[in-house]
């Protein structure tokens, strides 16, 4: 099987088995139509234009389909004359597209297959990250493919990644992280705050952070004094976690209100060099903390787990950066801390020590929204 039906057949597969209900104008075509689209794809990604390499997505609604009437700032422009889908004719096109509000549609109905409209939306960020998506008005949730860059195809549903493929190799996204995983056990152990207000945090958080695309790396540890021999502070600033009241009502909508304030805040933090602490409650130390460079060492005991939950035994310490090292072996000394780090790239790696080695978690995502 090549490396292109691979990421395919994952796509298919996540998308199945995302549990949203699906409906008929959010079907994916079918595996090989699809391979067929993304071989296009990936020669469109590869070729610049004004200096550019593209970033757009690709969908394949009808433009008069019924589900985008549920969006009232999404609609469809058709093309007077449809556009061939082939790799010269969209490197001219693609750049008129912004992947983060537009779809190009595709027509696969017939052969050869027609570039016919696009869908133009108006995103509310803000409404995502303070998690009031049940009124937020954001891109139709249809699946699609996000050409990212060169070689690089994301499959999507709504902006939501569910698998990418770089490079060759298919990358899947974690969801589970911080609900079925080590981390989510590390998290709970020694807190008192509820798991969805922790979610509600790490979500928004890491959906800032994302649109940041500056990198950075935070700590979750289970005390101010579990930490202080190994970090020195440029700015402490100690604040206490909005915690939700145990109750329906106007109060906890004001309450995860602040819980999206107190998270931009330390989302904002991550800007700036060195490290945001914080404590299993989620109370704010400082930020722009340093680990100690005398204190890292060459090596430390790692697992590097794969999607399946085995050991990835090809990948090993020293070969990741100093930021990377510096975060296990802050882990590794510090019992029960968690890592959050950061990619310019928007990619999320998080660790924590179990059974004597620093077990890390790599391309996490976010839970389809």
């Amino acid at each position: 099987m090549n490396d292109l039906q691979s990421f395919v057949d994952a796509f298919c597969k996540c998308y199945e088995q995302s549990g949203y209900c699906v409906e008929e104008d959010q079907n994916l075509p079918s595996p090989d139509i699809l391979e067929e689209i993304c071989r296009t794809l990936i020669n469109v990604s590869c070729m610049r234009e004004e200096g550019r390499y593209p970033s757009f997505r690709v969908c394949f609604i009808r433009p008069d389909a019924e589900i985008l009437d549920a969006y009232l700032y999404a609609h469809a422009y058709r093309f007077e004359t449809p556009v061939d889908f082939n790799a010269r004719d969209l490197n001219k096109l693609v750049p008129a597209l912004n992947a983060d509000m537009s779809y190009l549609i595709l027509d696969i109905s017939g052969r050869p297959f027609k570039a016919v409209g696009i869908v133009a939306s108006y995103t509310t960020w803000k409404k995502i990250m303070t998690r009031e998506i049940e009124i937020g008005i954001r891109m139709p949730r249809i699946p699609n493919i996000l050409v990212n860059g060169p070689g690089v195809l994301e499959g999507c549903f709504g902006e939501k990644t569910i698998v990418t493929y770089r490079s060759g190799e298919c990358l899947f996204l974690r969801t589970d992280v911080f609900t079925d995983t080590i981390i989510a056990d590390a998290l709970k152990e020694g807190s008192g705050i509820r798991q969805s207000d922790r979610l509600k945090f790490l979500y928004q958080v890491l959906w800032r952070a994302h649109m940041y695309g500056h990198g950075g790396h935070f700590f979750i540890v289970p005390s101010e004094e579990s930490c202080e021999e190994l970090t020195s502070y440029k700015y402490r600033m100690k604040s206490q976690f909005p915690a939700s009241p145990d109750r329906e009502g106007s109060m906890e909508t004001q309450a995860g209100k602040d819980i999206g304030t107190y998270a931009n805040l330390v989302a904002g933090m991550t800007l700036v060099d060195g490290a945001v602490i914080l404590t299993k409650d989620l109370d704010l130390i400082g930020f722009g903390a340093e680990t100690h460079p005398e204190r890292i060492r060459k090596s430390v005991k790692m697992m590097f787990v794969r999607q399946d939950n085995t050991e990835e035994k090809a990948r090993h310490f020293n070969d990741y950066g100093m930021r990377h090292r510096a975060c296990y072996n802050f882990c590794y000394d510090v019992d029960g801390a968690v890592a959050v780090i950061l990619s310019h790239d928007g990619g999320v790696e998080v660790c924590t020590k179990h059974e004597g080695k620093v077990v890390v978690y790599d391309n996490v995502g976010l839970p389809l929204l």
